[in-house]
């Protein structure tokens, strides 16, 4: 059967209908805190560039005078720092002969030659005897500062001392400043 007389609509209950109309009112919220944030944040962004490029404007004679003041004192100790790793200390070959150096061996001289990158000494000497000859000899060949070694002229001198010539090449270690 068909109805003619219209019924009429179902209600919607009235929770339904508070919670739609809150939805739609939190929904206006957050888009309008969402504009509203953004241009809060906008305009502090401003503010902050503003006030960064007044501090650069106060700040720039003297940072300016201390960054030139940095920078001279940096290249001097630049320069410096080079002409130290550059510079040889002569005087460490006397210690370092003083340390190697046998007790009953005497050296009369030096003669000092740079070849290269190494160093060379030349050393006339004289020992007590053969024994204390080698003795130095072996001193000599333990250390590690001495790349090369050569012994010549060897002969037996007036007082019956072993005279000998020594000549020695040094790695430019042993020159470095310490």
């Amino acid at each position: 059967m068909v109805e003619i007389i219209p019924k009429p609509a179902p209600k919607r209950p009235l929770w339904l209908e508070i919670l739609f109309y809150l939805g739609i009112t939190l929904i206006i919220i957050v888009i309008g805190a969402y504009f509203g944030l953004n241009y809060l944040y906008k305009k502090d962004t401003q503010n902050i560039k503003s006030l960064e490029e007044q501090i650069s404007k106060v700040k720039t004679p003297k940072e300016s005078a201390l960054k030139q003041k940095l920078t001279e004192k940096k290249t001097k100790i630049n320069d410096f720092s080079a002409l130290l790793d550059g510079h040889r200390i002569d005087s460490n070959v006397f210690s370092f002969l003083g340390s190697i150096c046998h007790p009953r061996v005497r050296f009369l001289s030096l003669n000092f030659s740079k070849s290269g990158e190494d160093f060379k000494i030349e050393i006339p000497g004289e020992a007590e005897s053969y024994e204390t000859l080698h003795q130095q000899l072996l001193i000599l060949k333990a250390e590690k500062l001495i790349k090369e070694m050569k012994l010549s002229g060897i002969s037996i001198g007036k007082e019956g001392k072993i005279n000998f010539g020594l000549s020695l090449t040094l790695g430019p270690e042993i020159f470095k400043f310490k």
